[in-house]
């Protein structure tokens, strides 16, 4: 588990292109960043 963390801490969550491309297929849009996602529900508080 430890490992795990330190790697998620490190290295983020990076997808890899076929997870990126099956994810916007299920969600039917392009995918996001976290920031681009707090930014956008700040803006509408």
């Amino acid at each position: 588990m430890r490992l795990m963390g330190d790697r998620f801490l490190t290295e983020g969550m990076i997808p890899e292109s076929k997870d990126v491309k099956r994810l916007t297929s299920l969600l039917g849009r392009p995918l996001h960043s976290y920031r681009d996602f707090a930014t956008s529900i700040a803006a509408s508080a």
